[in-house]
Formats: structure tokens, sequence, C-alpha cells
């Protein structure tokens, strides 16, 4: 039985959280002229999704961008969290990334939504929402929206480094079109915390990789 190779851990990381590598400064949106309160929550939402997206800092890939839930959801453990979030030399540098349609919600002012769109060195393209919370007066990321992280998969091939993992992920791509909304996020979150082994791949994704990785038998 073929084995499914593990692409490099950091950069699958990178790939969910910002595109694989592909996070830039130059996030777009709201100029912030005017100095309202919505104007500060968008700027503070903003600063958020730039820490999480742009920074090498463990505090702020840990703790300072991301709520509790997201920590716990994602890696389990603080601890996890710091030892997956570890400077990578081999890291690529990162792109481009706008964020836009923030909304405060209307019933709970802590807690809001923005879009993102993300962009590649290669050109691709990611786009979706994410969830924030604000926590002692501080907007958080709180969850990456469903919709992004599909996003996210899709684009995965495109930025594969070798034809290896190329094969490996639009399987994982194609295993995600048909996969629930639950089923997407734990792939993801999986995917995000360096958990995901062969082991925990969706049946059919395996299947498309024993299928792909069979040689071809001549006539």
């Amino acid at each position: 039985m073929a084995t499914a190779p593990r692409p490099h851990s950091r950069r699958l990381a990178l790939l969910i959280l910002a595109g694989l590598c592909a996070l830039a400064g130059g996030c777009g949106g709201d100029d912030g002229s005017s100095g309202s309160a919505k104007d500060s929550d968008e700027q503070q939402i903003f600063a958020a999704v730039e820490r999480l997206m742009e920074s090498e800092r463990v505090d702020d890939q840990c703790e300072k961008a991301v709520s509790e839930r997201f920590v716990r959801e994602v890696y389990v453990t603080l601890a996890r969290c710091r030892e997956a979030n570890k400077p990578d030399d081999d890291d690529d540098e990162p792109d481009s990334a706008r964020i836009s349609a923030t909304r405060i919600d209307d019933d709970d002012d802590d807690k809001a939504t923005t879009g993102v769109t993300l962009t590649s060195a290669k050109g691709s393209r990611a786009t979706g929402r994410l969830a924030l919370v604000k926590v002692a007066g501080t907007w958080k990321v709180d969850r990456l929206g469903v919709d992004f992280l599909r996003s996210i998969f899709a684009t995965l091939p495109k930025e594969a480094p070798t034809a290896e993992e190329r094969l490996v992920l639009e399987c994982l791509a194609e295993a995600t079109r048909t996969m629930s909304n639950r089923e997407v996020r734990r792939l993801g979150n999986l995917l995000i915390g360096q958990q995901l082994e062969p082991g925990s791949f969706p049946a059919g994704a395996l299947r498309c990789i024993r299928r792909q990785s069979r040689p071809t038998q001549e006539v």
C-alpha cells in the first residue's frame, strides 16, 4: 500500500493560515480617516488579522492575534501552538493579503466577521471570512470560516513545491468538495495544528492517493 507523503509541516500550517506563505503587507480596506468608534474597531480588526497573517512572532500567532478558542480548537494547548509556530528558516516571504467587508455583530458588538483575500506569489487566490471576538477590549481572530478553508484547500495544489506534494494536495482538495462543513473544519484544524497524518486523511483522499500512486502497467 502506498504511503501518503507528508508535506513540510510549517509550510502546511502557513498554507492554511496564510495561503501557503502567501501573506504580505498591504492589506486593503478602510483608510480609517473618520476617527469614529466603528473605524477604530475596523482598524483593530485589521491589526489582528495582519498580526496573525504576517507576524513570525510566536506570541502573535498564539496569544495576541487569536482567541483562546482558536488555540484550543486548532492546537489543543498553548504549548503545542508555541511549538508549531517556531520560526523556520525555510519559510517563504509573504506576498499579498487584503481584508474587506468588516461587519460588527448588531446584537453583540464584541463579535465581528471580516472578509479576507489571499494572493500568493504564484498568483493563486483564496477568499473567505474570518470570525473575530473582542477580549478585554482587544479584537482577536476566533475562527477561520469554512468558506475560507474550502477556498484554501482548492488552492493548495497550485502552491505545492514538488510533484509528490501536489498529488497529495490535489487528492485532499478533491475530497473536501464533498465533505460536510464540520469535516472540512476538522481537517483544516488538524492541518493548521500540524497534526494531520496519513491516518487521519479522509478516506476519499487516501483512495485518490493510492490510485494516483499506482504504477502504470504496460500493455
